[in-house]
């Protein structure tokens, strides 16, 4: 009788304990469930609370359940939820350890989807690529579509548009079609070689749909500026070429401001920052620097020279922009001067 009754105990403990694991997953998954539709809707902040939520009821059942039949999905959603919500330092843990003991396939295509998305917001390309390798031919239509999304954006990193428009165009996230959009239009201002080559985009950009497209207008708008100062030229220039990627137009932008300004003080610096763009040209901007400005704080710190002058250059270029002085580093030989690079000054893509 005390045999039979303990056999009874174990196994309403063991359905109790199926049942709470088994409610405590639903719940995981209902949350996920519910972030993917608030992300159908455009509803991101919305859609990230739902992801940690569903981050929160996996790890939740990942470390109480750790040899559960389900144990690999808990532990895969946990990390999954958690790039999803935009939290992927906390999911390198739960990445690391599911890489290392999950094998089912699309468990692993899920794992491979959220890796490319925090190479993604890590700035690395190349690593959200080698991520997607197997998620691009998945035989589930909902994971490769998503990582089509995912190669789109690893595409417009690299500044290859062509590609990312191709990659978007076979998703069908919510977003995917504004993206390829925004995609073209870069491409037609990164071949841009003069700015009458961007009044139609910008006309285009005006009634196109979207944040995204909004976001590209302001800075293209700022490079079709017509303030004419050597400071407002320069201005032009960087923008070209940090926010847009348009380094043909760019390398002409900066090699006008040296053209009609050649007395500034910062036509040297427009030089070096052209010369970046077009090495072909090397010599012949480099004969310029060295005939015309050599005792240029810009020249000099090209050629590896200490300057104090340059940081007051450097300065004085700042307050004309309206943008933070530029850094100073110090060398062991004293003196201080900046690196010789014009910077990033523009918005950035």
């Amino acid at each position: 009788m005390t045999w039979r009754r303990s056999v009874v105990r174990l196994a309403t403990a063991a359905a109790v304990s199926g049942c709470a694991y088994y409610n405590a997953m639903w719940s995981a998954e209902h949350h996920a469930s519910e972030a993917r539709r608030l992300e159908q809707r455009g509803q991101a902040s919305e859609a990230r609370a739902e992801w940690t939520q569903a981050a929160n009821k996996a790890e939740a059942v990942a470390l109480r359940h750790p040899h559960s039949r389900w144990a690999d999905d808990a532990l895969v959603l946990q990390a999954e939820a958690l790039v999803r919500s935009g939290a992927c330092h906390d999911a390198a843990e739960p990445l690391g350890r599911a890489r290392a003991s999950v094998h089912e396939g699309a468990l692993r295509e899920r794992l491979d989807l959220a890796a490319a998305e925090c190479a993604l917001a890590g700035g690395d390309p190349l690593g959200a690529d080698a991520a997607l390798t197997a998620s691009l031919v998945s035989r589930d239509a909902e994971r490769r579509s998503r990582a089509e999304y995912l190669a789109g954006q690893a595409a417009m990193l690299r500044t290859e548009y062509a590609s990312a428009v191709e990659h978007f165009q076979r998703s069908s996230e919510t977003s995917a079609r504004e993206r390829a959009l925004v995609s073209r239009y870069r491409l037609r201002i990164a071949q841009a070689s003069t700015l009458g080559d961007l009044t139609p985009v910008a006309t285009e950009l005006r009634t196109a749909p979207g944040d995204e497209a909004a976001r590209l207008l302001w800075p293209l708008t700022q490079v079709m500026d017509g303030t004419e100062t050597p400071a407002a030229r320069f201005r032009r220039a960087e923008v070209a070429r940090d926010s847009l990627q348009a380094t043909t137009l760019a390398a002409r932008l900066f090699l006008d401001v040296a053209a009609r300004d050649p007395a500034s003080l910062y036509a040297p610096k427009a030089l070096i920052a052209a010369l970046a763009l077009l090495p072909d040209r090397r010599d012949s901007i480099v004969a310029v620097l060295d005939s015309r400005y050599g005792e240029s704080p810009y020249t000099r710190a090209f050629r590896g020279e200490a300057s104090l002058a340059y940081a007051a250059a450097e300065d004085s270029l700042a307050k004309a922009l309206g943008v933070p002085t530029a850094r100073i580093v110090s060398t062991p030989a004293g003196p201080r001067f900046g690196v010789p690079s014009p910077g990033r000054r523009g918005p950035q893509p």
